[in-house]
């Protein structure tokens, strides 16, 4: 798991804009964001901004009521592998 951006905003298209913490080397599209308490919140759709100053889109997976609550909150990038764990230890539950 590692440090992806802050929530700055819910989008009308439905989306969380989400202000990176550093730049991007590879593309994240389709990882899933989690918060620091491993709820899964969203998918990496597309990385927008300048290179210096780059935003992220990600698509909503909790309801939209909910959604607002998220606006400020630190987000986390899971990789396939962990992803892949962490459904494998709910499962198990």
């Amino acid at each position: 798991m590692r440090r992806f951006g802050r929530i700055v905003k819910v989008t009308r298209s439905r989306n969380f804009l989400v202000k990176l913490f550093t730049k991007i080397e590879k593309d994240p599209k389709d990882l899933k964001v989690v918060t620091r308490k491993m709820e899964i919140i969203g998918v990496v759709r597309d990385v927008i901004g300048t290179v210096e100053k780059p935003y992220a889109l990600v698509k909503i997976l909790v309801p939209l009521h909910i959604a607002e609550d998220y606006i400020r909150a630190d987000t986390y990038l899971l990789s396939k592998e962990e992803e892949k764990k962490l459904l494998r230890r709910s499962s198990n539950v």
